[in-house]
């Protein structure tokens, strides 16, 4: 620590009001080093590998694709054996069903300018949801929005061929309806 530091805790530590803050102060701070010995991480997974270990719906659409492409792909004269990766830009988007009520309610006025008064407008959106047999219930899934694609990485043997590169570019783009310059394609 710096000396001059040091100094200036002791002149502090000499006066009875200020002991009383560095003591809070000093107390703070060891609470927040403690608490990273405290944190409740039971099964020694952290927070990132837990989510990763549930495979959600997005992951699941961008394997298929990749599975699907590649197996599409090393057909293509002259490709041989292909890898690829797929990158999202988002996750899924769950839409679920939403009831609608409206009332509008006019009031009405005379006034000299033969004018009405304003109406009060009220919408209320309520979810729908279904009643499981555990008493539960769970809001209606209506449709479930794919992620879009950012890039596509096409690893094959025939990659260094232009050709080949050119052809599985176009077939990538158009099956994926995505520019060709989302689509990177090496050996």
């Amino acid at each position: 620590m710096n000396s001059g530091l040091l100094k200036k805790i002791s002149r502090l530590w000499r006066e009875k009001k200020s002991r009383v803050i560095l003591l809070i102060g000093f107390l703070g701070i060891a609470l927040i080093l403690a608490s990273g010995f405290f944190t409740d991480n039971r099964s020694g997974k952290t927070e990132a590998e837990t989510e990763a270990a549930v495979p959600d719906a997005a992951d699941e659409y961008r394997k298929k694709l990749e599975q699907e492409l590649a197996a599409i792909i090393s057909r293509i004269d002259g490709a041989g054996e292909v890898s690829i990766l797929i990158t999202m830009e988002t996750t899924t988007e769950d839409v679920y069903v939403v009831e609608k009520k409206t009332e509008e309610k006019n009031s009405h006025s005379s006034s000299d300018d033969g004018e009405t008064g304003d109406g009060e407008y009220r919408e209320e959106n309520k979810y729908v949801t279904v009643k499981r047999k555990d008493g539960s219930e769970d809001a209606v899934l209506q449709k479930q929005i794919m992620p879009k694609i950012r890039g596509v990485l096409v690893v094959c043997d025939g990659g260094g061929n232009s050709v080949v590169k050119e052809k599985i570019t176009q077939a990538v783009s158009g099956v994926l309806n995505i520019s060709g310059g989302k689509v990177v394609v090496t050996n």
